[in-house]
């Protein structure tokens, strides 16, 4: 097979992609519609409730209390919790081609992970002052103190 016939081949194929997404779009595109937007607002309230309910002291370096003492029921609560994160990792990586949904998605599961180096990654991204300052007026807005940040370390 020369290189012109896979080319024709490869492109014959893609037609034919094109032609069934197309063809699955004209069947479900309603619902996927519906879903984009459901997400999108599920997705703007649950940063919302998780911005305005997040301690003050949440990303001070050495922030680790845990409210549960029973050891059983902590490691039970952790395993769902990271398995719910695990779940919307890969939800989100399933959405992708939605617009903002699958990065938002995946980003929301990552925050609630117990992955290593998170913590640091968290402490960056709320030292950006276009994030901090958002996350300030929403805090604002309900009534809770703004973020307390340690400005010595990093």
């Amino acid at each position: 097979m020369c290189l012109g016939e896979t080319f024709l081949s490869f492109i014959e194929t893609m037609k034919t992609y094109c032609f069934d997404l197309f063809e699955w779009f004209k069947a479900y595109g309603p619902l996927v519609g519906i879903f984009s937007v459901a997400s999108f607002v599920g997705s703007i309230l649950f940063c919302t409730l998780a911005i305005t309910y997040l301690p003050t002291d949440y990303f001070l370096p050495n922030r680790r209390e845990f409210r549960i003492k029973h050891p059983l029921l902590r490691v039970c609560l952790i395993l769902l919790k990271n398995l719910l994160a695990a779940f919307l990792i890969v939800v989100g990586f399933i959405q992708i081609p939605l617009p903002g949904q699958g990065v938002l998605t995946m980003l929301i599961g990552i925050a609630i992970s117990d992955l290593p180096g998170k913590r640091k990654l968290e402490r960056r991204m709320i030292r950006l002052p276009a994030i901090l300052s958002a996350a300030n007026r929403i805090r604002t807005r309900f009534g809770r103190p703004p973020i307390v940040l340690d400005e010595s370390a990093e």
